[in-house]
């Protein structure tokens, strides 16, 4: 079983800035909901798996992601008290690899992604089944608290866009490829 990650990074691999991202593109959005929505095969689902922080720092009312399974690490599956908004494509798991070894086991996923917190994303960056990084790169340090380590030299760039600006801020999509 073969998973992605999706993420942006400013130009010193920072990822967020006191609990939340630092800048505001509404196009890296967009890209996020499509990369992440978006299958081939139309009666299957892609499905995101981020931490417990990562789910509640997205806001109420998008919770859960829309078309798309959502995998939520907890170390905790009794706190019943904090989950909301819980429907019959959200899931809870006490490790990855129960998320894994359950994503695996179902027909109806198609690509797996996963999302969120630099403990999760610098967790995977080394593991043998991630094939695919997605990342927007923002040009400008913004000083983040929170950093992506190094992206493994068993990966090489299979392609990016041009640069772009909103909201003064300048940004360019990448897709980095496992080659081993």
């Amino acid at each position: 079983m073969k998973f992605s990650i999706i993420l942006a990074v400013d130009d010193e691999n920072g990822i967020w800035k006191h609990d939340t991202l630092a800048w505001n593109l509404p196009s890296d959005m967009k890209y996020f909901k499509k990369i992440t929505t978006q299958t081939q095969d139309l009666a299957k689902m892609n499905a995101v798996i981020m931490w417990r922080k990562t789910w509640f720092s997205i806001p109420a009312k998008y919770r859960p992601l829309p078309e798309r399974i959502n995998c939520i690490l907890t170390r905790d599956l009794k706190q019943s008290d904090i989950w909301s908004n819980i429907d019959d494509f959200t899931l809870y798991f006490n490790s990855l690899d129960d998320c894994f070894a359950e994503l695996d086991s179902k027909e109806n996923v198609e690509n797996i992604f996963v999302i969120g917190w630099a403990d999760i994303y610098n967790q995977v960056l080394n593991h043998p089944m991630l094939d695919k990084i997605y990342m927007t790169k923002v040009k400008w340090d913004f000083n983040c608290d929170v950093k992506l380590d190094t992206i493994p030299s068993s990966f090489s760039v299979e392609y990016y866009t041009d640069w772009e600006i909103e909201n003064n801020i300048e940004y360019s999509f990448w897709v980095y490829k496992r080659v081993d």
